[in-house]
């Protein structure tokens, strides 16, 4: 581990088909001092004692998971660096506006975010076999690493 890395959790929604959940155990594997904190399993981790938050989540109805955000309006510590992850069947630039109005209310540092397909069979997915099978690749769980990891390099 390097001295300078700052202190990172990761709190992430991953429920249907654990498209999220893949993206941050990546991350964790490769970076084995970031904790992660599934919010299902509600083990807490007081946040305000890491430099930066990872925020990710599956997109539901267009927007991050519920819970996930209940939790964070709760427990988003002021003034942290913040960055989102998040799958989703439909691409779009919309998902993060809630965490982004989130973070700003809490004066933190938004540092960006990384999104890419993830397998989707909610509503009428279901009824043609979902939409996005086969994701995320291998590649765009790696994509997830290369940007965690691009993190450092921003604060050089």
């Amino acid at each position: 581990m390097e001295e300078n890395r700052e202190t990172t959790a990761i709190v992430f929604y991953s429920k249907h088909h654990r498209n999220t959940q893949l993206l941050v155990d990546a991350i964790k594997k490769r970076a084995p001092e970031v904790e992660l904190m599934n919010i299902n399993d509600m083990n807490m981790i007081y946040l305000r004692n890491y430099d930066r938050i990872g925020i990710a989540s599956g997109i539901y109805f267009s927007k991050f998971a519920k819970p996930l955000m209940e939790y964070l309006k709760l427990h988003l510590p002021e003034g942290k660096k913040v960055f989102a992850l998040y799958t989703c069947g439909s691409m779009s630039d919309k998902y993060t506006k809630e965490v982004k109005e989130l973070a700003a209310q809490r004066n933190c540092e938004y540092l960006g975010e990384y999104s890419c397909p993830g397998y989707d069979t909610f509503g009428p997915f279901k009824l043609v076999g979902g939409v996005q099978k086969g994701h995320p690749s291998i590649s765009e769980i790696q994509g997830a690493v290369d940007f965690y990891f691009s993190l450092d390099k921003k604060n050089k």
